[in-house]
């Protein structure tokens, strides 16, 4: 027997059922999924940490000269204005880069453009390439400005130093580094140091976590949910758009580079942002539909904009453009608010799922024991 149309809210409160299933198995699948770009922070290869580097001195001062470090210490920043060329030694004393009235150069025979290539790891080194040979200059652009990772300068991972394992929550020096330059054929030396400095105390942030989460589940279970929700859900949306800017625009290269990175980094997140438009639209109509694309939201945002960078609530140093203290904020409130939404809306959706008019509900027990008694009947026959 067909069911009759007075039976349809039984169909949509079934259908809605579906569609949260349907959402969190689609943010779950996100998750494994894209896991690579699982932190917003090392889209550009450095996360939160505790070393920190430091330029100390460029000696001696040359006019048209200037050292920059960038992204936590992971690359150097070099501009050249001199009329000579400044070429810059790699890690045997051999020319690695050149600049110049010409542009920007890379020896193809020096070990350190191998080496540089990865952050972590140094890469092989062809057979052919090596310092003592002459070197073979490839032109990298016609700028004044060479930028490019440097191992000497940043902690590449790997075991933790005993100093700093011995007592990680004390201040460490860890090592001294040095890179030198030629211009005319005098010796410019760079230096600068590596310093472990302890994480912070995220006690702080947990408990702002926790706040916001308490807060959310306050407005799901409250009669003005479908406002308190939408506002939340749009609070949320400019929260992880802020994050994924701030970090995008922190990391080495041009304006469209950056640009280009922060989408291919947040093309899950703006999936998010969409649906949490929807689901503000459905909510401020005060429609139950909206509680599930509000699901799908907060789970995402509190995934990748939240959970994924946690660890920086512990970390001193944090690339992000904006600073380490708004960039935590950030962070407390995605995770933080999205668990409240994400609750609260499951909340709501039980106190506001459709409710069967007794009419309608003995219809269905009708049609049901109707149909009960035609299979009866069809297996006696």
């Amino acid at each position: 027997m067909l069911p009759s149309p007075r039976s349809q809210p039984v169909l949509t409160l079934r259908r809605l059922a579906a569609r949260t299933a349907v959402a969190a198995l689609m943010a779950l699948a996100l998750v494994v999924s894209l896991a690579a770009p699982a932190s917003a922070h090392t889209v550009n290869g450095q996360g939160a940490t505790n070393y920190h580097t430091t330029l100390d001195s460029v000696l001696p001062a040359t006019p048209g000269l200037r050292v920059k470090m960038i992204d936590l210490g992971s690359f150097i920043q070099v501009t050249w204005t001199g009329s000579t060329h400044l070429v810059i030694e790699g890690y045997q004393g051999e020319p690695y880069l050149r600049i110049g009235p010409d542009g920007v150069w890379r020896n193809k025979f020096s070990p350190a453009t191998y080496l540089n290539q990865f952050r972590t790891y140094y890469a092989a080194v062809p057979s052919y390439a090596s310092a003592t040979a002459t070197p073979d200059w490839v032109k990298l652009s016609s700028g004044r400005t060479a930028t490019w990772h440097d191992h000497r300068t940043h902690w590449m991972g790997g075991p933790t130093p005993p100093v700093v394992l011995a007592a990680p929550h004390a201040f460490h020096h860890v090592f001294t580094w040095k890179v030198t330059m030629v211009s005319a054929g005098t010796p410019i030396v760079v230096t600068g140091t590596l310093d472990w400095i302890p994480g912070n105390n995220p006690w702080g942030w947990v408990a702002l976590i926790a706040v916001l989460a308490v807060i959310g589940i306050v407005v799901g279970r409250s009669r003005w949910w479908a406002q308190g929700l939408a506002a939340l859900i749009g609070l949320l949306i400019l929260v992880d758009m802020f994050h994924a800017v701030g970090t995008g625009l922190d990391v080495v290269g041009s304006p469209v580079h950056k640009v280009l990175l922060i989408f291919a980094s947040s093309y899950y997140s703006i999936v998010a942002w969409v649906l949490g438009i929807v689901a503000i639209r459905l909510l401020v109509r005060r429609s139950p539909d909206g509680l599930f694309a509000a699901i799908f939201t907060s789970l995402v945002v509190g995934l990748f904009g939240g959970l994924a960078d946690i660890i920086a609530l512990a970390r001193s140093q944090v690339p992000y453009l904006l600073g380490t203290v708004f960039d935590r904020g950030l962070i407390s409130i995605s995770a933080g608010g999205s668990l409240g939404v994400l609750i609260g809306s499951l909340y709501a959706f039980r106190r506001n799922r459709p409710e069967l008019d007794p009419e309608i509900a003995a219809d269905v027990d009708v049609d049901a024991a109707g149909d009960g008694a035609i299979g009866a009947a069809d297996a006696g026959g």
